[in-house]
């Protein structure tokens, strides 16, 4: 699903705001943004090989029937799709993976259990996970820059590390 784009920043890379429920895949250099990863996952995937990168922003581990939220296996199945339409194999892909944390004092856990469907499903896809930043209390923005593989995250703490 490609909503929002914002095309060239002032170095020429395209950049791209993934909202929730949003996914995409370039072949041209960019950087993807989800801001506000609460419970929700950041994805980011490159496959260097052909030199396409994608992102999702995930809301919910599993499907709760009717809402407006796209779960973990809807969004995942549908990135990868996409690369592999692009020509893509998933042995090519390393994943990059942030978010899930639990911000709201609830039994529901969604962060933990949206970090767990997340790393089964990679794993299961036989896609390999080269780094995650999860779980937590605190909320994160993530930005991917397709060229250099860096995930820069800032927390709400006003913190920022890479991974």
């Amino acid at each position: 699903m490609v909503l929002k784009t914002d095309y060239l920043s002032s170095r020429g890379m395209r950049k791209k705001v993934l909202h929730i429920n949003d996914f995409d895949v370039s072949e041209k250099p960019v950087v993807f943004t989800c801001y506000g990863l609460g419970s929700c996952i950041g994805l980011f995937l490159t496959d260097g090989r052909l030199c396409l990168s994608g992102g999702a922003h995930i809301p919910i581990p599993f499907s709760i029937g009717g809402g407006d939220f796209l779960d973990a296996t809807y969004m995942i199945n549908g990135l990868l799709d996409q690369f592999a339409r692009m020509g893509s194999d998933l042995a090519n892909l390393r994943a990059k993976v942030t978010g899930g944390a639990q911000v709201f004092a609830s039994n529901l856990s969604i962060g933990e259990q949206n970090q767990q469907v997340v790393v089964d499903l990679l794993l299961q896809k036989k896609v390999f996970i080269a780094a995650t930043d999860v779980g937590g209390s605190i909320s994160r923005t993530a930005r991917f820059n397709s060229l250099t593989g860096e995930l820069e995250i800032s927390t709400s703490e006003q913190k920022t590390y890479s991974i």
